[in-house]
C-alpha cells in the first residue's frame, strides 16, 4: 500500500498541470464549502431563533394572562390560605398543563392535556422546575403505555415552561407553572437539520464537479503556452545538435593539424572551443532530456532488459578517473560480483554518470567519492539500492527540497564556477520516477552528501 501512495505521489509530481489543477479544485470547493457552510448555519440559527423567540413570547403572554386570572379568583375567596383546589381555570389552546403549588410542595389547582399524565408532570416538575420567572425546556419521557397522550406517539415530550409567583394582598399563595409542547419544533427542526447537512452533501459534490471544471478552463491557455514551449526546445535541441558536432569534428581536425597546435596561443583557444562545445552539448542533450520527460508518452521511452548492471557502474566510474586525478580525489567502488537488475541499462546509466559527476564536481581536492550497488529483497520484489557519497562541500538543509527543481543551483556562483547549469538532478529525479523509485538525500553542509537512490523490479 505504501509503495502504490509513493508511486501515485511521484506521479502526480511529474505532471504538474495535474497537481496545479488539483490545486486549484481543493482552492475553489474550499471557498465554496466555507460559504456554504457559513450559510447553512446563518439560515439554521435564523430560523431557530426566529421560532424559539416566538415560542417564548408566546408562553410569557399566555403566564402573564394565566397569572392575572388565577389572581382575581383568589382575590375574590375571602381567606387566601383555604383555596378550593377545583380547577377553576381552564387551558389556553397553546397550553400543555397549568399547576399553582404552595410552598409546601402541594398541589392548588391545575389542569393538563390529560389526566394521566399528573403524576409524571409534577414528578418532573420537582426535579426541573424552572426559577421564578425563568423560561426553561424540560424533557419528559413517558412509559410505553402512554405513548398515545404524544402527538408523535414517541417516549419522549418536550416542554417549554416558565414559573411566575401567585401574591394575593402581599401574601405569598404558591408557584405558577405553566407547560407548553414544542415537541413538534424540535423534531422539525431535527428534520431541518439533516436535510440542510443532505442539501451541503450534495452542494459539496456540485462544487468539486464545478471547481474541477473552473481550475481545467482556467488552465487550458497556459498548458497550450507550456506545450508551444516545450515543443521549442525540445525541435531547438535536437536541431543544434547537428551543427554542434559539425563544430565539434572541426575542433578535432583543427587540433590533429601540427602547425596550428605548434602555436600555444592557438592551442589554448582550441581547447577552450573544445571544453565549451562540450558543455553545450551536455546541455543540449539536458534539455532534449528534460522535454522528452515532458512528453505524455515518457514512460514508453524506457527500454527494460534483465542485465548485469555492475559492468555499467565500472566503466561509469573509469571516465571519472582522470577529473578525480587531477583534484586527487580517491574514488572507492563497493558492489557484490554481479549485480543482476531490470530496467533501461542507458537511462540507469546516465543517472549515475550524474550523481557521480555531482559529487566529484562539488568534492574539494584530497576528497573521497564512494559508490555502493546493492540489489536486497523487497517484498515479492527486489530492490536496487544506489548509493553515491562524497566528502564535499555539503547541501544546506533549507535547499534540499528544490535541488531537484530545474535550472535551481544552491550557489549560482560556486555552479558556475564548477560549469552547472541545474538540470542534471532534474533528469536524475525524471530516471528514478520513470522506474517507480525514489531518491534520498542526506547532507551535511561541510561535510558531504549522500544520494540513495533505490529502486524496485
Amino acid at each position: 500500500m505504501k509503495n502504490k501512495f509513493l508511486s501515485f505521489i511521484a506521479k502526480n509530481k511529474q505532471d504538474m498541470f495535474r497537481l496545479t489543477q488539483l490545486r486549484l479544485t481543493a482552492l475553489y470547493s474550499g471557498i465554496l464549502m466555507i460559504f456554504l457552510t457559513v450559510f447553512i448555519i446563518i439560515v439554521y440559527f435564523l430560523l431557530y431563533m426566529i421560532i424559539t423567540n416566538d415560542q417564548e413570547r408566546r408562553i410569557t403572554s399566555l403566564a402573564e394572562q394565566e397569572m392575572k386570572a388565577i389572581e382575581d379568583i383568589l382575590i375574590e375567596q375571602t381567606n387566601p390560605d383555604l383555596i378550593d383546589s377545583q380547577n377553576v381555570v381552564f387551558l389556553n389552546e397553546d397550553q400543555f398543563f397549568f399547576y399553582v403549588i404552595d410552598p409546601r410542595g402541594q398541589l392548588i389547582m391545575g389542569d393538563e392535556i390529560n389526566k394521566g399524565l399528573r403524576p409524571i408532570l409534577l414528578k418532573e416538575l420537582q426535579q426541573s422546575a424552572p426559577k421564578e420567572n425563568e423560561l426553561k425546556y424540560v424533557d419528559v419521557n413517558l412509559p410505553s403505555h402512554m405513548y398515545e397522550f404524544s402527538r408523535f406517539h414517541s417516549p419522549e415530550l418536550r416542554l417549554l415552561t416558565i414559573a411566575r409567583p401567585i401574591i394575593i394582598r402581599n401574601h405569598f399563595i404558591g408557584m405558577l407553572y405553566i407547560g407548553m409542547d414544542v415537541t413538534s419544533f424540535s423534531k422539525v427542526f431535527k428534520w431541518l437539520l439533516i436535510v440542510l447537512i443532505g442539501l451541503a452533501i450534495l452542494f459539496i459534490g456540485v462544487a468539486l464537479l464545478l471547481s474541477h471544471f473552473m481550475s481545467k478552463r482556467a488552465l487550458v491557455p497556459i498548458q497550450e503556452s507550456y506545450n508551444r514551449q516545450r515543443e521549442f526546445v525540445a525541435n531547438a535541441s535536437h536541431e543544434l545538435r547537428t551543427p554542434l558536432s559539425v563544430i565539434f569534428s572541426s575542433v578535432e581536425a583543427l587540433e590533429m593539424d601540427g602547425e596550428i597546435t605548434a602555436n600555444d596561443f592557438s592551442q589554448k583557444i582550441l581547447h577552450r572551443l573544445r571544453e565549451e562545445v562540450k558543455r553545450m552539448t551536455k546541455l543540449i542533450n539536458d534539455l532534449l532530456t528534460l522535454a522528452r520527460s515532458d512528453s505524455e508518452h515518457a514512460s514508453l521511452e524506457l527500454v527494460k532488459d534483465i542485465f548485469d548492471f555492475r559492468p555499467h557502474a565500472e566503466r561509469t566510474l573509469q571516465s571519472f578517473e582522470d577529473l578525480a586525478m587531477k583534484k586527487e580525489i580517491h574514488l572507492h567502488f563497493d558492489a557484490p560480483e554481479s549485480v543482476i537488475i531490470s530496467g533501461d541499462t542507458d537511462k540507469l546509466t546516465q543517472l549515475l554518470y550524474i550523481l557521480l559527476d555531482n559529487a566529484i564536481k562539488y568534492t574539494p581536492n584530497n576528497g573521497e567519492v564512494t559508490l555502493q550497488l546493492r540489489v536486497e529483497p523487497f517484498k515479492h520484489q527486489h530492490m536496487l539500492t544506489i548509493s553515491v557519497k562524497d566528502t564535499g562541500i555539503g547541501i544546506p538543509r533549507e535547499d534540499i527540497a528544490r535541488i531537484f527543481d530545474r535550472f535551481y543551483r544552491v550557489d549560482k556562483a560556486r555552479s558556475r564556477q564548477y560549469g552547472g547549469h541545474g538540470l542534471g538532478l532534474s533528469i536524475a529525479k525524471w530516471i528514478v520516477d520513470a522506474h517507480k523509485g525514489r531518491i534520498e538525500v542526506h547532507s551535511e553542509v561541510g561535510k558531504g552528501t549522500e544520494f540513495i537512490v533505490k529502486i524496485p523490479f
